[in-house]
């Protein structure tokens, strides 16, 4: 008899805990979100992709990635959902968003090569407008919140930092400054926040990012590295190379961006869309600064990336972009002083972006960043 009660005992345990388990997974079912990446494949997206499969389990994500020159298989991760896409076609996109129906989407997509975009100029409107996207999302998903990863180069460059001494304070480019962009580039690129203004009206976040630095992509990428990169060559390299010293940037590193970008995702709840209570979420500031903490010439970047990885500035050749004699220096305009101040974003956050030297430092510890 006490075995038969032992034995029950054991079956009623077991119930309680697959039913235990059973609800676990049908909660976690019902608060999982959608995240939706456009430009998964390029330097950005994959590392936002990589993070959020890191968490992807914990906090129920399902992650899916749009490539186009790419094949998914090459550069959207396992455990990933990776899809082809044409980011100027309004039908492929609005039959995607009607199938996956998102409730995050973290748009990277983009033609980033202001050179490239001067030679391109019809296709890199129609891609870094983002008027074929943002037109879908607003039909299909208008409660889907959308995250555009936009640029300092929407700005003319006449603005100034406050200090010359290092650290700097922040340029003074601030979130209610107006933009007047010099480059088709930039041109484009105010065209899509523009678009996300008049179009969405609400669900939006605009996150401004200046130079991003960081490790090589993962996977397979058309931008094979960052600025860090060429510049390590250089440094590495025989005979000197140009470096501006009138073009300041808030360099920002790659892991506070994709920090930043999941912060809106974490604070973004699917659900409320099913409360009319909160019809009008939605963060009342729209637009962030995401630029690191600090600013400098491109000059002054070869400095610190000789000095935290030991190597020699000789090679560096300071000067203005219109001292050099190269070809490829003026293909297009580049603004000057676009340095941002990225406060706001700090405030919003809790916590500051790193500064250039932090950020090498932490990819030499990770040992991201090899000579």
């Amino acid at each position: 008899m006490t075995d038969r009660k032992a034995a029950w005992g054991t079956v009623g345990f077991g119930c309680v805990v697959a039913a235990a388990g059973a609800y676990m997974y049908w909660s976690r079912e019902a608060s999982r979100k959608t995240i939706l990446v456009t430009g998964a494949s390029g330097y950005l997206g994959q590392f936002v992709v990589d993070r959020l499969l890191k968490d992807a389990y914990w906090k129920a994500y399902r992650v899916v990635g749009t490539t186009h020159s790419n094949k998914a298989s090459e550069s959207i991760p396992v455990g990933a959902e990776g899809l082809q896409l044409d980011g100027t076609d309004p039908e492929a996109i609005r039959s995607m968003l009607r199938s996956l129906k998102p409730d995050v989407i973290v748009n990277c997509m983009a033609i980033s090569s202001p050179a490239k975009c001067e030679k391109i100029k019809d296709l890199a409107e129609k891609l870094n407008s983002c008027e074929a996207l943002i037109g879908a999302v607003k039909t299909e998903c208008p409660n889907s919140l959308f995250i555009h990863i936009s640029t300092d180069q929407v700005f003319s460059g006449k603005g100034g930092t406050e200090t010359v001494a290092e650290p700097k304070s922040y340029g003074g480019y601030t979130e209610s400054s107006d933009p007047q962009p010099v480059n088709w580039y930039g041109r484009t690129k105010l065209l899509a926040e523009n678009n996300c203004k008049a179009l969405l009206k609400q669900n939006y976040i605009i996150l401004r990012a200046s130079g991003i630095y960081g490790p090589p992509p993962p996977r397979k990428c058309k931008k094979t590295g960052t600025f860090l990169q060429m510049v390590v060559k250089m440094l590495a390299a025989e005979g000197k190379s140009p470096f501006f010293t009138e073009e300041l940037r808030s360099m920002v590193y790659v892991d506070d961006c994709v920090d930043a970008i999941t912060h809106f995702i974490e604070d973004y709840s699917p659900n409320h869309k099913k409360d009319k209570r909160d019809q009008n979420w939605g963060h009342t500031d729209k637009i962030y600064h995401m630029g690191g903490n600090g600013t400098w010439s491109r000059s002054e970047y070869a400095e610190v990336v000789a000095d935290e990885l030991k190597l020699s500035k000789a090679n560096i050749l300071r000067m203005t972009r219109s001292e050099c004699k190269s070809a490829w220096a003026h293909t297009f305009v580049s603004p000057e002083d676009i340095s941002m101040n990225s406060s706001k974003l700090e405030e919003k956050r809790g916590e500051k972006n790193m500064s250039l030297r932090e950020g090498i430092r932490d990819m030499i510890e990770k040992k991201t960043l090899v000579v």
